[in-house]
């Protein structure tokens, strides 16, 4: 009994010490419940706000007017058709009462057989206000012409030509009925009462209180900083100023002296050449003075730079890259949290793809384009003309939608909408592409190499799925690498759902890249912390298997692929080129190496996408360079230790699988792109590679065949130099934009 008594005595006594040497463990967390609630219901009262501003598009309505022909001088009329007569002017003038009319539109009864130049004038009584020229293209049949948005009560409109009006009409905006307005507040008042509700119970929460203590800590900690360092801060800022000021001047002194140009001191020669001073600063800092910032650091600062930069230099207008008009239209819709919605602003923009006086303004007058696309009362007017449906796959859009909704809400003009939309995928692009870095012992500089790829930079920087699809493939795959360099790493639930997550996440958009995540068939036993896991692991893989057979399968044979594109001409039709392609699979296997072998994989269309920008003129004498770039780091981003782990199957499997993601790629072309029974693959487009890149250069830096041994030293050297190759590769990309 005695030795019970003191056997307990001697545990208590442990049990005490142990509580005295953690106290944290007793401390319970005090939660301020009043503060957090005022804290969440400001958030929510400023959300509220913020979403009523953005979705708001009902303050206004678009107004269709006919007005009366008044006058008709230089013509002879039969009744629709004007043609020319032998006079000093010609001229047909409509007169309305004082509207501030944004658009005239002329409507010709049939297509126009060749262009036709217009000139219109508008005055409001006696004074002119403003001349335009504008016209039809041949093959059109409407011109939207928008007018600067002052009060006008006459439009003056003449042409030299013989032509054929349907009708004319202005458009202006008016008053709307507090209809829709009201449902509105109705909604955003609904929003923020669950929102104070939902405050309620979140105030009481202890993983609350310490997100808000962090904050609050972390704000002092950096008013703190800033009050102990003003010199250090400051001295930053001017050296980022004074680099941005030296790269301007060195551009300057290159133009003038290599170039025998002239000096430079347009807006977009000014960006180009700060640009080139941060870049060339970052390398510096990392090489000499910031010693402990790593390359996966150094990658997402010149990323940054280099995307800011180029999205400031990009036009002002869509068909800039491929396709963008329709994911500009997909995101703005979504934004909105409806379907087809979008604000006349949004639709304004959407026509700089089409309308020639908006393409005209964009190169020659952005002035007057920004003052069209920043009218105010386009913000808050709603456009029903374009058909936007939200699905499942809007996700892909998600870094656009959710800048152009805030935005919205802030009241940013349409124009700094467009630039920070196009910022976010590439933001997007670079954050996980540097989270995948992360991962990595050894493949970061490829990695970075391939992800600055002049093309690549190019492509993420516009709206599309490219950025989405790129940068989570690469991301699931570092991620996978990752998991064989670290081999006395357990492989855990989470790192299951990264891998899969983002990679099926990631293929939303074209789930043709399936075959890549076969990588994850090879992982060792090693990984596993048991057997059972092993064969759960297995079965699971074999699930995910399964389930993309059904799901090729339920999309090929089950109406997924839906009629096909139209745009590669009538005779496409995917349920037909199916069945074609099934009732002679030989032929049609025959077809696919044939083009893939001379035409879509060799050497000539390799130098082409790797700096392909669209519609711009690239810059051919750069793509040999970048191909040898790509071979030369993905030999030198290897160290032994790190490359043994991995194990050869994933090494030898990796071309099989690129290749399988290759033929799948050029079949979905084939079957939604190319007529029944094409003798060729039409529309198949080199940026399509682009998924593929990372994974293939990654897996096949993982060989151990002349690995380079070498210090910290000189693999910071080769790092920093390596930076240097891809910024300058990506820089002169740039200048297609200047």
């Amino acid at each position: 009994m005695g030795d019970r008594m003191s056997s307990k005595k001697k545990t208590n006594g442990k049990n005490n010490k142990n509580n005295r040497s953690n106290p944290k463990r007793n401390k319970q967390t005090v939660v301020h419940f009043s503060r957090n609630l005022a804290i969440l219901c400001i958030i929510a009262g400023l959300f509220g706000i913020i979403a009523y501003r953005s979705l708001n598009i009902y303050s206004q309505e678009k107004i269709l007017e006919y007005p009366a022909e008044q006058s008709v001088t230089g013509y002879s009329v039969a009744e629709t058709n004007y043609t020319i007569a032998d006079a000093n002017e010609h001229y047909i003038e409509y007169t309305f009462e004082e509207r501030n009319v944004r658009v005239f539109w002329i409507n010709m009864n049939a297509e126009a057989p060749v262009d036709n130049h217009f000139e219109i004038d508008t005055f409001l009584d006696d004074q002119k206000v403003e001349h335009i020229t504008t016209g039809v293209g041949q093959g059109q049949y409407a011109e939207k012409t928008y007018l600067n948005h002052k009060p006008i009560n006459r439009i003056r409109f003449s042409t030299d030509q013989d032509i054929s009006l349907e009708s004319v009409y202005i458009e202006h905006l008016q008053e709307a009925s507090l209809a829709q307005k009201r449902t509105l507040q109705k909604q955003i008042l609904v929003l923020i009462v669950v929102l104070l509700l939902i405050s309620c119970w979140l105030a009481k929460k202890e993983k609350l209180e310490n997100i808000i203590n962090n904050s609050i800590n972390g704000l002092k900690g950096a008013g703190e900083y800033v009050k102990q360092h003003p010199k250090q801060l400051g001295l930053s800022a001017l050296l980022y100023v004074l680099a941005g000021v030296c790269g301007w001047l060195l551009r300057n002194i290159y133009f003038i002296v290599i170039r025998h140009g002239t000096w430079q001191w347009t807006t977009r020669s000014t960006i180009y050449g700060v640009v080139l001073g941060l870049l060339g600063y970052e390398i510096i800092k990392y090489l000499f003075i910031v010693k402990k910032r790593t390359f996966e650091v150094l990658f997402l600062r010149c990323g940054v730079i280099l995307c800011v930069g180029l999205t400031l230099l990009l036009p002002m207008r869509l068909n800039v890259s491929w396709d963008d008009q329709t994911h500009f239209i997909n995101a703005a819709g979504a934004s909105h949290l409806q379907n087809s919605t979008l604000s006349i602003a949004e639709e304004d923009f959407y026509y700089t793809c089409y309308l020639g006086q908006l393409k005209s303004y964009s190169m020659t007058e952005e002035p007057r384009l920004r003052q069209i696309l920043n009218d105010p009362s386009a913000r808050v007017a709603e456009s029903s003309d374009q058909p936007v449906l939200i699905n499942f796959r809007t996700v892909i859009y998600l870094p656009a939608i959710l800048v152009f909704f805030f935005a919205r809400g802030l009241g940013i003009p349409m124009t700094a909408m467009v630039v920070l939309g196009r910022l976010a995928s590439a933001l997007f692009y670079l954050i996980v592409i540097y989270l995948g870095m992360r991962h990595l012992k050894s493949g970061k500089m490829i990695m970075a190499a391939v992800a600055l790829m002049p093309g690549a930079v190019f492509l993420v920087s516009n709206f599309n799925y490219d950025y989405w699809l790129i940068a989570l493939v690469a991301y699931s795959i570092a991620y996978l690498i990752g998991e064989y360099q670290h081999p006395e790493k357990l492989l855990t639930v989470k790192d299951i759902v990264l891998i899969f997550g983002t990679f099926l996440v990631g293929i939303l958009a074209k789930p043709v890249y399936i075959p890549l995540l076969g990588l994850a068939a090879f992982l060792p036993k090693e990984t596993f912390k048991s057997v059972k896991w092993r064969r759960i692991y297995r079965c699971f893989f074999c699930g995910i298997v399964v389930l993309a057979v059904l799901g090729f399968a339920v999309l090929i044979f089950g109406g997924g692929l839906g009629s096909g594109d139209m745009r590669g001409g009538e005779g496409v039709n995917a349920a037909g080129q199916i069945q074609y392609i099934l009732s002679d699979p030989m032929k049609y296997t025959g077809l696919l190496l044939s083009y893939l072998r001379f035409q879509y994989l060799n050497m000539t269309m390799f130098k082409a996408f790797i700096v392909q920008t669209a519609y711009y003129w690239s810059i051919p004498a750069l793509a040999m360079p970048c191909l040898i770039w790509l071979v030369v780091v993905t030999v030198l981003d290897r160290r032994r230790n790190d490359v043994r782990p991995v194990g050869c199957p994933i090494k030898i499997t990796v071309l099989p699988l690129a290749f399988a993601s290759v033929c799948c790629v050029a079949t979905a072309m084939y079957v939604t792109f190319n007529e029944v029974g094409a003798a060729t693959i039409e529309g198949c487009q080199g940026r399509y590679l682009w998924p593929i890149m990372a994974p293939l250069f990654l897996t096949l830096g993982q060989i151990r065949f002349l690995t380079i041994p070498r210090n910290d030293k000189v693999e910071r050297w080769i790092e920093g130099v390596g930076m240097v190759i891809s910024v300058i590769l990506a820089a002169c990309m740039l200048t297609e934009f200047l």
